[in-house]
C-alpha cells in the first residue's frame, strides 16, 4: 500500500488507461441475418435459416436477436457450428439469450443456423457485431 501512496499520479494515470480501454471498445456492425418463417415444412431444414461466416482467431463477436418483428410470434434459436460441433447458442436449458458473445479461438468459417422454437412460425433479425 505504501508504495501505491508513493506514486499517485503513476496510479491515477494506470486506472484512467485501464478504464479508457475497457469503454473505448467500439462495435462494428458485420451484417443483419434478416429470417422469416411463413410455413413449417415437415423437412427440418427448410425451416432454418443457414449461413457460412468466417470468424478470426481471437475477436469477439456479439450477435443481438430480435424477435416479435411485424408482430410476428416465435423466438429465434441461434446455433453457430464448427463442421458439426455446436459452439455457441442462445439457449441454455430453459434460459433464453436475446445477445450472446462468441469469443472466436480458430480462424475458419463457421455454419449459422437460425431457426423458430418449437418450431413455430416467426421473424427475427440478427445483428453480427464485432467488438473492437
Amino acid at each position: 500500500m505504501m508504495r501505491m501512496a508513493k506514486y499517485p499520479l503513476l496510479t491515477v494515470m494506470f486506472l484512467f488507461f485501464v478504464a479508457n480501454s475497457v469503454l473505448a471498445q467500439k462495435e462494428l456492425f458485420i451484417k443483419q441475418i434478416d429470417f422469416e418463417l411463413n410455413t413449417v415444412s415437415d423437412i427440418e431444414y427448410e425451416n432454418e435459416y443457414f449461413v457460412s461466416m468466417k470468424f478470426n482467431k481471437g475477436s469477439k463477436y456479439i450477435f443481438r436477436i430480435t424477435n416479435g418483428v411485424n408482430d410476428r410470434p416465435g423466438e429465434a434459436i441461434l446455433e453457430i457450428l464448427d463442421a458439426d460441433n455446436l459452439v455457441l447458442t442462445n439457449i441454455l436449458g430453459e434460459k433464453y439469450f436475446e445477445a450472446v458473445t462468441f469469443l472466436c479461438n480458430k480462424t475458419e468459417f463457421y455454419d449459422v443456423l437460425v431457426k423458430f422454437k418449437d418450431n413455430r412460425l416467426g421473424y427475427c433479425k440478427i445483428d453480427v457485431m464485432l467488438v473492437q
